[in-house]
């Protein structure tokens, strides 16, 4: 089967027309200019904001101007992850798609995510825009910016700029599923310096890392269990034993990601090195015992350097390494808790999403970027305030510690009552034989951003089935493509009164 081949074509030609168009978090300016062109050309009305989201409005179709307003929202950007040996250059690449040869069920792209988290969302709403073989009431269509890394787009969607009150938020991952509900997520950071120390010239130079993880989202994936690189890398590290001067320590890509590859660089003393390796060797069989089937690639490297490979000699000395070593092991991190009247939800949880260390100017410097979700707001504060709580501890070893909230988003509260659920399960039904699962998502969604500022809004959240979104393994199920169009198309017109 061939990507050309597939259904519904509506769909699927403005989603490779998407592919084409680079557009990582924070690099949506291309895409953005490209509907709204494509938006014109076809006689829509068109605003594009200062954060570049996108309002394109459609006239009713003759004799339903009085139908409630529909606006269809997904988001523009995508989760920049490639496989470590891709060469993808997001910036500048386009995403390439194929049919799984392995699995022609789906659809996967080519050493990086796919970007059908939101991609398929708005050649959706693209698709129902252009039909006009479709009658409905006022529709329109919402494209935010940098929902992946902050969701300031939906903060920049300012009270009067839509008319509508149904919205249809299409970034949901399973067609069997109507999402009513979303956690609230707080993003902090921290950075960790202290002066760094010269070392021996006889110093070893060693590169240790993790890598073969499955990561995944830090909302969708967190309760399976699987590892965080850079956390794993940190307790192999300090569980040798072994005194070492750490250059560097680095992983992860992005607060909602799990990382999956860490690396680090450490020095230590030549007649140590058989000891740290045998030391090292037997701390990650542990691991990938523990591991088991739950992260069943996970591997673990230690690398001689090759003498003068490493230029200058300032590192942190072996007590300040372990006291960095300690502060990233103490950090609590993954599953927090499940629902407790929701069975097989995820409540409250955290992931370390980045971490960046290493020496400039004789300063060592370490910087953390942690992203806390619960359902409960007052949960993921307290969650905050430990992780903020446990990062300062590192002042009592002689650092200097400084913080800040890069962001914070409220949770959208499930509304099981919700005229518009109603009739999406009637509609569901009629067309499945079935019944959807309803639930609360423990990923972040702009829905819980809109709440506060259009408490009138009776918001729904649906899409394909999507797997490992945010990594280079994100896949979307061909077949559910056509069967959630096929729904969100017939929810719009009985919404409208057909």
């Amino acid at each position: 089967m061939q990507l050309s081949d597939l259904e519904p074509k509506d769909v699927w030609e403005r989603f490779l027309e998407l592919c084409a168009v680079p557009r990582p978090s924070h690099h949506e300016q291309a895409v953005s200019a490209l509907l709204a062109d494509r938006a014109r050309a076809r006689g829509f009305d068109v605003r594009v904001d200062e954060a570049l989201n996108l309002v394109i409005r459609k006239s009713a179709s003759p004799g339903r101007e009085n139908a409630p307003g529909i606006i269809l929202q997904a988001h523009l950007d995508m989760v920049p992850q490639a496989a470590s040996d891709s060469g993808h250059n997001f910036l500048a690449d386009p995403i390439r798609p194929r049919v799984d040869p392995k699995d022609p069920a789906w659809v996967i792209a080519t050493g990086t995510t796919l970007g059908a988290d939101d991609g398929m969302g708005v050649a959706m709403a693209l698709a129902v825009l252009e039909d006009e073989s479709l009658e409905h009431g006022p529709l329109e269509c919402l494209f935010t910016t940098n929902e992946e890394d902050g969701m300031d787009g939906a903060r920049a969607v300012l009270p009067g700029t839509l008319q509508g009150r149904i919205l249809l938020n299409l970034d949901g991952e399973d067609d069997t599923e109507f999402t009513i509900g979303c956690a609230g997520s707080i993003r902090t950071t921290a950075t960790l310096s202290r002066a760094a120390s010269s070392v021996p010239d006889a110093t070893l130079w060693v590169e240790a890392t993790t890598a073969g993880l499955l990561g995944g989202h830090s909302g969708v994936d967190i309760d399976k269990g699987r590892a965080n690189a850079t956390l794993t890398l940190a307790r192999l590290l300090k569980s040798t034993g072994v005194p070492l001067y750490l250059r560097s320590l680095e992983g992860g890509t992005a607060a909602n990601a799990i990382p999956r590859e860490a690396r680090a660089l450490v020095g230590v003393e030549p007649g140590r090195f058989d000891d740290l390796a045998k030391a090292f060797k037997a701390a990650a069989a542990t691991i990938h015992h523990e591991l088991g089937a739950r992260d069943p690639g996970f591997s673990a490297t230690l690398t001689r350097l090759d003498e003068g490979s490493v230029a200058g000699g300032n590192a942190l000395d072996a007590v300040a390494s372990v006291s960095l070593l300690d502060t990233l092991i103490s950090l609590p991190n993954g599953l927090i808790q499940m629902e407790p009247d929701m069975p097989g939800h995820i409540r409250t949880s955290l992931n370390l999403g980045t971490l960046r260390a290493g020496v400039t100017d004789g300063v060592f410097e370490a910087s953390t970027l942690v992203m806390v979700r619960s359902s409960s707001d007052a949960e993921k504060e307290r969650l905050a305030v430990t992780v903020e709580k446990t990062l300062q501890t590192a002042q009592n070893a002689g650092w200097a510690v400084s913080q800040s909230r890069l962001s914070e988003t409220p949770a959208w509260t499930p509304n099981t009552d919700s005229e518009l659920l109603k009739t999406a399960l009637t509609v569901y039904h009629e067309l499945t034989g079935e019944e959807p699962k309803v639930v609360s998502t423990h990923g972040g969604l702009e829905t819980g951003l809109f709440r506060p500022v259009f408490p009138h809004w009776d918001m729904l959240s649906l899409g394909p089935t999507i797997r490992y979104p945010h990594s280079p393994d994100e896949r979307v199920e061909i077949a559910s493509v056509a069967r959630s169009y096929r729904f969100v198309r017939e929810l719009v017109s009985r919404l409208s009164g057909f």
